[in-house]
């Protein structure tokens, strides 16, 4: 940490962070379509942030500005707002499908499974003699 009276950047103790939730929300949003753009190993957040920007229809100096200002910001550009919100929707769009088509998956897997299991127990039950009935015979 530096010394907040030797750095510029570092925010004042008595001035209020914002309370611009659409700042805070808009953060939260490009964070996520960040993390979703981030390739791996070689890449950077700021190219996967300016990847993200592209994609919700905004530039990058906008998308620079939410990412290192939205502590600061009194309100919100209602574009940026928007492009980074309809961006944030269709990925929890992608995620929800992604996890019901996973939860489908399983539960024909399990259905299957019960089915193989009922089948096995059917040929298992055909196959040996009831023990009861051999006692009886002797």
């Amino acid at each position: 940490m530096c010394d907040p009276k030797r750095c510029g950047s570092a925010p004042i103790e008595d001035e209020p962070m914002s309370t611009s939730m659409a700042a805070q929300e808009a953060f939260r949003m490009l964070n996520a379509a960040t993390r979703q753009e981030y390739r791996g190993w070689g890449d950077t957040q700021t190219a996967a942030r300016d990847r993200a920007a592209r994609k919700a229809g905004i530039t990058p100096a906008q998308a620079e500005r939410v990412w290192k200002r939205w502590h600061e910001m009194k309100s919100m550009n209602a574009d940026v707002y928007r492009g980074l919100r309809n961006t944030y929707g269709h990925l929890c769009a992608l995620i929800e499908n992604t996890a019901d088509r996973i939860e489908r998956e399983a539960q024909s897997i399990e259905e299957s499974n019960a089915a193989m299991s009922r089948d096995q127990a059917a040929l298992e039950g055909n196959q040996t003699p009831p023990q009861s009935a051999e006692r009886d015979q002797l």
